[in-house]
């Protein structure tokens, strides 16, 4: 019993050596030549390349001020970004794959998997692996270094999932969806029109030493005394408004766009240079497939609406985005109400010349 025991004992120091000098990073022998996936310092890679056998990418730079590019063109998001450092960072090899799955993940690597560079701030490149499908129950992933002969299993310590999602060629996936990012102090102007109810349109011009709204000519003789508290929190509603989504290339969606009521336009400016407008379109509860078979009006000005969403078209980058109404409804003011004292709203104000169809809602949203 005393024998046996001993020779437990020394299988187990035995194989934590071997396992130790495998896998501990920088020291091993394979840690070092075939099962380095880990890049410790992050902040030092300035470039991601990512790209699928189908030839599918993503192409993430980082610029001198730290933000991220996506494709040399728009700016990427910065969630996403911080999710692939992430793993880059905590990514660890467990085990190679198995001699029974050995051929079969080699050569799923080969033909499925990503391929995924790794470039410091210089342009020299750091590491290039490929990433493949996730391993047994759904824990790690299948990785290879560029020209390794052996696969492991990589996982991130304590995490209960596998990491392929993060190295996605989707180009949705990476795309910022930020609208508007125009702090107060930055504001130059909102406009907003109302093609169905024009003289509730304004524009709050922020050019000048105080701010100023101005309304329809038909009502501005009528309100003279600017509520500046209402004034300063609209201002801040721009601070950074992100779209719910790109609809980009789906499927009829010209024409749905085409036979829906436009809400409004929107056009945001600076004072560092640059103006988004949009132009916002009630979304049609019988959009995407919901099931509204008894409202068989062809009339668009009476079909349900989605209360929680619209679709907005960006007029300079042309994309057609989801925009949720969380996010935007408390935009949708009307100019009038920058002249009404605090506690008053759309419900117990009724200036008369003011074509309001909408019903009322609180203005601190």
């Amino acid at each position: 019993m005393g024998k046996t025991l001993v020779y437990i004992v020394l299988l187990a120091v035995l194989g934590t050596g071997v396992y130790y000098f495998l896998f501990r990073e920088n020291n091993g022998l394979y840690a070092e030549k075939e099962a380095n996936f880990t890049i410790r310092d992050t902040s030092a890679v300035g470039k991601i390349f990512l790209v699928e056998t189908d030839g599918r990418s993503v192409l993430l730079e980082r610029d001198a001020d730290n933000n991220w590019t996506l494709n040399k063109k728009y700016p990427a998001m910065r969630i996403q970004v911080l999710n692939i450092l992430a793993c880059l960072r905590t990514q660890t090899a467990m085990m190679p794959a198995s001699e029974k799955e050995h051929d079969r993940v080699v050569k799923l690597l080969a033909g499925m998997g990503t391929k995924v560079e790794i470039y410091d701030r210089k342009g020299k490149k750091i590491r290039s692996f490929f990433v493949g499908g996730q391993g047994p129950n759904y824990h790690g992933s299948y990785m290879i270094l560029e020209n390794g002969s052996q696969p492991y299993l990589v996982e991130i310590p304590n995490f209960e999932g596998y990491l392929t999602p993060v190295y996605t060629t989707d180009t949705a996936e990476w795309r910022s969806r930020l609208v508007f990012r125009v702090p107060a102090a930055d504001l130059q102007s909102v406009s907003i029109s109302y093609p169905s109810e024009p003289l509730n349109s304004f524009t709050l011009d922020n050019s000048g030493s105080e701010p100023r709204v101005i309304l329809a000519p038909e009502l501005q003789a009528s309100f003279t005394d600017l509520n500046k508290v209402r004034v300063k929190q609209y201002m801040d509603f721009f601070a950074e408004v992100n779209a719910e989504g790109y609809l980009n290339g789906a499927i009829g969606m010209d024409t749905i766009i085409r036979d829906t009521r436009l809400r409004c336009k929107l056009s945001v400016a600076s004072k560092k240079g640059g103006t988004t407008t949009l132009d916002i379109y009630w979304k049609n509860l019988t959009d995407h497939g919901r099931d509204l078979s008894d409202q068989t009006s062809t009339d668009p000005t009476r079909r349900p609406t989605d209360v929680e969403r619209y679709y907005a078209v960006n007029q300079a980058s042309h994309d057609t985005l989801l925009i949720q109404a969380l996010s935007f409804e408390k935009m949708f003011r009307f100019g009038y109400e920058f002249y009404q004292k605090e506690g008053e709203n759309r419900m117990n104000a009724n200036p008369a010349p003011v074509n309001n169809k909408k019903a009322p809602i609180n203005y601190v949203q």
